[in-house]
């Protein structure tokens, strides 16, 4: 069994070696479905430069082993991930296509890997744009996912500008990245951030169910047929680089640095101190 039950009871090994259930991402092979569990729920599963290099090494694993079919992204606890921790970000912010996280970013707009996410709670941020990158997504009803990039007083990421609108439709990128509204798990499905909605004691079984038969189908050619349905899609990867871009002078502005300021220090942020320019 995949997931949640089977990590408990799992030895997980990586490219270095064995690794411990307190490990910020555990790795399980099994099957043919490579599943990579963001695992610290005492902070929400928040992402780290750590983490996003352990995800694109997994990816490039994915890659580069034949007997990995598909990998799975999933989560301990109850959410999914709460997007960046801002601890680790405002000490290591993004910088250039060399950072972390613009480097699993780029993988995941590239890679011909079929990718699955089972949604364990609520996704925010990252935590949802990286959804878009996602082949199949499935997530337990009681879900929310949000991108309040604005109200930190940075612009979207991960091509989110590019493909939400694409995907989703413009009212509803405008309520996610422009006015920072949150959406049910219902009104995902709806529009179709994700595909699959199940019941929190189901979302397990279900997705490494539906993760062993993609495994069973040939690699060679679901990644053909991946490739081709991205074909149309080429710019993407100049898309998340512009952003990058934007997102560095954005979170280096005094907007950016009072919203993170008020995030850590727990008060609401002053922006009305700025509103000199139009």
């Amino acid at each position: 069994m995949l997931g949640i039950d089977y990590i408990k009871e799992s030895i997980f090994i990586n490219a270095k070696g064995a690794f411990s259930m307190t490990d910020p991402v555990l790795i399980n092979l099994d099957q043919g479905v490579l599943t990579v569990t963001f695992n610290r729920p005492e902070k929400k599963n928040a992402m780290t430069n750590g983490i996003y290099d352990q995800i694109n090494e997994a990816i490039s694993r994915a890659e580069h082993e034949a007997q990995i079919k598909v990998v799975v992204l999933t989560g301990t606890g109850d959410f999914f991930s709460a997007g960046n921790d801002i601890a680790d970000f405002m000490t290591q912010p993004p910088e250039g296509e060399t950072s972390p996280v613009v480097k699993l970013l780029l993988r995941l707009a590239n890679t011909d890997i079929p990718i699955v996410a089972a949604v364990n709670g609520p996704a925010i941020g990252i935590g949802t744009t990286i959804l878009l990158h996602c082949d199949k997504v499935y997530a337990v009803d009681s879900a929310f996912f949000s991108t309040p990039f604005v109200t930190l007083g940075v612009v979207p990421e991960a091509g989110s500008s590019l493909l939400m609108p694409k995907y989703l439709g413009y009212q509803m990128a405008a309520r996610l990245l422009m006015f920072a509204e949150r959406i049910t798990a219902e009104e995902a499905k709806d529009c179709g951030l994700i595909g699959h909605l199940c019941a929190v004691d189901q979302l397990t079984e279900v997705v490494a169910e539906e993760a062993r038969r993609i495994a069973k189908l040939p690699k060679k050619t679901i990644r053909q047929a991946k490739r081709l349905m991205r074909r149309n899609e080429e710019t993407l990867t100049d898309r998340i680089v512009y952003e990058m871009e934007q997102f560095g002078e954005a979170l280096r502005s005094a907007e950016s640095k009072e919203a993170m300021a008020a995030f850590v220090e727990k008060r609401s942020p002053n922006f009305a101190q700025f509103d000199t320019e139009a």
